[in-house]
């Protein structure tokens, strides 16, 4: 059962199988991480498909689908001489060679194994790439001339809904957009305004958090059952922009990405878990050689759009292959940044790489398989993509909640415990606990003994936090420390006492000076400065008495007011300046004070330094 040859049914089996077992034999939840897979790592598979074609150059092109190879041999240009290194012989492998199959057979290959991963929440892409008139829109849309000939497009939208039928334990939606590339420009070909009035740059390529892309602008249409979808396909592809040239009668001239949304919600388990997906399946315009499909006008511009667009693709392919590169040229064109997460990306990315065998299209096919190779090279990650749904969520917590209530509702009444209510308290009720804590700090009631709930006791917390810091702010209010708390408040005011004791004990360092002002906090009053004092001696002394002092032991005598006047005309200005600049000098505090260290005051001063080296140790 495990390796069963049916690689379509081995993973889809497998997991089924294990949550079957788990619902019968009743395992613990947590070992379904074993079946789980969150994230596959995976290169881009590429199946070549070559178109039915009378005129098949056997001589060149050689198929083995045994073992999925193709060799090419093209005869070296005798015209060139014997010295010529041209190459003449090229030989590919794929994943898988479908030669001359059938439209049933490249989607059970193709896309059938795609289907169940794309509704865990897998990314899928399915890619159609090739040289123009070789079968790419023949493969994805299919042909109305028979219902057989059904491409791969309507053959998925069958496919997945009989899948969702199948899925009885999950409600599943699903919607589709359907965008086109022409000349640089992204149409809606599902929207209400035409495409010939719509301006082509209304739609724009975003960035989502998770690194993937978001078409914004871009109409998406829910699908309840698979005519709808089918509806919307066939519209869009009446819109589509065709022309006819000399290879292709209905040349497709555009990229089109045909997308369908899948999100699936669990009916059985946690239902705000939303597991969403999406499958692009993709019809490129196919590379042209103007020489060959000799395409003038309007045709040749729109050539020329065609193949840079797929000459961006083929830098980003070749940029995704080199491990050594850092930055990948995604914004280049519209089609590589919508293909994003196709190339390297959060996908699982199929490629069909339609050839045309014929003897005229030889150097077209050599550049299909060289291309397929490149890609096979590409890996992508593909992870489940999961999110949860907010409204669901609120849903969910709302129902708890009042289940919780209910239960603790019964819970109190089997403990006669009636009256108890575990809605938010009122004003009234808040009012009450705080009155009850105001009681219990002033000692007016011993002990809180009616504890109803855990609310209570937050509740009486709460009030008592309103308290203390009443309490704190009437603190420092009276003390005017802003900065100190009321702990540090009564800290201080207690050493501020111990401190006042000691200086009236005379345990104090230092002497006291009576006639000092001392200092206070607060706003100074406006005669509060001391007038300039000078310690001499252990004298307060004013330094007008120092210099009258001075001029005394000079054996000067002092001037009446009139004699001061006489010697002021007398002396010339400069030497007046001289005299006042000698009395600002002496009347310096800080030189006094230094002087007064250094000679009386010190030993004072080496005590002075003694005790901050105590205090500091």
């Amino acid at each position: 059962f495990f390796f069963s040859s049916r690689r379509r049914h081995t993973r889809s089996s497998l997991v089924s199988w294990a949550r079957r077992c788990v619902q019968e034999t009743g395992i613990n939840a947590e070992y379904m991480g074993f079946f789980k897979i969150q994230m596959i790592k995976q290169q881009v598979r590429v199946i070549v498909r070559t178109r039915p074609t009378s005129n098949f150059a056997s001589k060149n092109v050689e198929i083995d689908t045994s073992t999925n190879a193709i060799t090419i041999n093209i005869p070296k240009n005798e015209e060139k001489g014997l010295i010529n290194n041209q190459q003449d012989s090229w030989k590919f492998k794929f994943d898988k060679i479908l030669h001359n199959s059938s439209q049933e057979d490249v989607f059970d290959y193709c896309v059938r194994d795609v289907l169940p991963s794309v509704i865990e929440g897998y990314n899928a892409t399915i890619l159609c790439y090739g040289q123009t008139g070789a079968g790419k829109t023949f493969s994805m849309v299919g042909g109305s001339q028979n219902y057989k000939y059904r491409g791969i497009i309507p053959r998925t939208i069958s496919q997945l809904f009989q899948e969702i039928g199948s899925h009885f334990d999950q409600a599943v939606t699903v919607s589709v957009s359907f965008i086109e590339i022409y000349n640089e420009l992204m149409f809606d070909l599902l929207s209400s305004v035409p495409t010939h009035e719509q301006s082509g740059s209304d739609i724009t390529i975003q960035d989502d958090s998770k690194g993937g892309i978001h078409v914004k602008g871009l109409s998406t249409h829910i699908c309840t059952n698979e005519e709808e979808a089918l509806n919307h396909l066939f519209e869009g592809e009446t819109n589509r922009t065709i022309s006819e040239h000399q290879l292709n009668k209905t040349s497709s001239r555009s990229h089109c990405i045909f997308t369908i949304y899948v999100e699936s919600k669990s009916r059985v388990e946690s239902s705000e878990k939303v597991v969403f997906s999406k499958l692009n399946l993709v019809d490129l315009a196919g590379s042209e050689r103007t020489k060959k499909t000799g395409s003038e006008g309007v045709i040749l511009k729109e050539a020329n759009f065609i193949n840079k667009s797929l000459s961006f693709l083929e830098m980003v392919v070749i940029a995704s292959c080199d491990k050594a590169r850092e930055f990948i040229p995604y914004r280049q064109s519209k089609l590589t940044n919508l293909l994003k997460d196709s190339i390297g990306g959060n996908s699982k990315t199929y490629m069909i790489a339609n050839v045309w065998p014929e003897p005229a299209h030889l150097e077209e096919t050599i550049s299909t398989l060289k291309f397929g190779t490149r890609m096979m090279k590409v890996t992508n990650e593909a992870t489940i993509n999961v999110h949860l749904d907010s409204n669901q969520l609120i849903k969910k917590y709302e129902k708890e909640i009042r289940e919780l209530k209910q239960e603790l509702a019964m819970h109190d009444t089997l403990a006669n415990r009636g009256r108890i209510t575990y809605e938010t308290y009122t004003p009234e009720q808040q009012f009450e606990i705080q009155k009850t804590a105001e009681q219990y700090l002033k000692g007016q009631i011993e002990d809180i003994t009616e504890i109803s709930s855990l609310r209570q006791v937050r509740e009486l917390f709460l009030q008592f936090r309103h308290m203390y810091r009443k309490l704190e702010k009437k603190v420092q209010e009276t003390t005017g420390s802003p900065n100190k708390s009321v702990a540090e408040g009564g800290e201080l005011n207690k050493k501020e006492a111990e401190n006042k004791k000691d200086i009236s004990e005379g345990k104090g360092v230092g002497e006291t000076e009576e006639t000092a002002a001392g200092f206070g906090l607060g706003k100074a009053l406006k005669d509060s400065k001391p007038k300039q004092q000078v310690d001499v001696g252990g004298k307060v002394k004013k330094a007008e008495d120092i210099a009258e002092e001075e001029s005394k032991a000079e054996g000067k005598e002092e001037q009446t007011e009139e004699e001061k006047k006489e010697a002021q005309e007398e002396i010339p200005g400069s030497a007046l300046k001289t005299k006042k600049e000698k009395k600002i000098e002496v009347l310096d505090r800080q030189t006094a004070f230094i002087e007064y260290k250094k000679g009386d005051g010190k030993p004072l001063e080496e005590g002075i330094i003694s005790n901050r080296k105590d205090l500091k140790e």
